[in-house]
């Protein structure tokens, strides 16, 4: 059921996209159930994109320092983000458990 759910996530993360057509490809999901989802990524993904590049040039058309400057705050606010979310999950993992490669496990 979560299919239609990465189908459509996978739009918005570099790189995924072809990760996900590939697995939906291997695991044979119904390409009827991918094709419309697809769209409906494509469509979600080129109006958030679009409205960002519109309303940030609106906005920022004059002031080209200033679009610099959101621009690395919001880069490095979703970094933070995300670091923080490693940190949470990391949380409940048993420490000192040894990371090993497969061979030798």
């Amino acid at each position: 059921m979560r299919g239609g759910a990465i189908i459509v996530a996978s739009r918005y993360v570099p790189g995924a996209r072809t990760a996900v057509s590939m697995t939906a490809g291997a695991v044979g999901y119904e390409w009827r159930r991918f094709t419309s989802f697809g769209v409906v990524a494509a469509v979600t993904w080129a109006t958030y994109s679009g409205l960002i590049g519109f309303l940030g040039g609106v906005a920022l058309e004059r002031n080209v320092f200033m679009a610099l400057l959101l621009g690395l705050a919001l880069a490095a606010a979703i970094t933070a983000v995300a670091e923080l979310g490693r940190h949470v999950l990391r949380r409940g993992q048993p420490a000192g458990r040894p990371v090993c490669a497969a061979s030798s496990c």
